[in-house]
């Protein structure tokens, strides 16, 4: 019962900083990032903060997936003896989506939707500033 209130703190504590989470998002992705869809989510695959530049995007969903894929993508790798997953990337004609933990201890999930043609290494910088920001904050 206690890691169940625990996470239930956690998740108020992160849901009370939406605003703010929202803000670091559009200020750290704004001028370098060609994006359809910014979500930060809890592990568990709650939706946190999000920004979304498609119609019909779907930032709930988004959060779900994106957490349940890092975790297939950490399971993955410790069953090949590899570290904890750092960031996992999904390419394909129409886009790029990166997803990474963020935290201290990788309690929250980023996931950038990038458009196509959008600058690898710019999304990387990206979602190395927003971690820096939360970390700070």
């Amino acid at each position: 019962m206690p890691a169940l209130k625990s996470r239930t703190q956690a998740l108020a504590a992160h849901q009370a900083r939406a605003l703010h989470y929202t803000v670091i998002l559009r200020r750290c992705t704004e001028d370098t990032v060609d994006l359809s869809a910014a979500v930060i989510a809890t592990v568990d695959g709650i939706q946190v903060a999000s920004l979304s530049v498609k119609p019909g995007l779907r930032p709930d969903q988004l959060a779900a997936m994106a957490s349940s894929l890092l975790a297939v993508a950490g399971a993955a790798g410790r069953e090949v003896g590899h570290s904890a997953c750092d960031r996992l990337f999904i390419e394909s004609r129409t886009g790029t989506l990166l997803i990474k933990p963020l935290g201290p201890e990788g309690d929250l999930v980023l996931c950038l939707a990038m458009s196509p043609g959008s600058v690898l290494a710019k999304a990387l910088w990206s979602a190395d500033e927003i971690g820096k920001a939360l970390a700070s904050s």
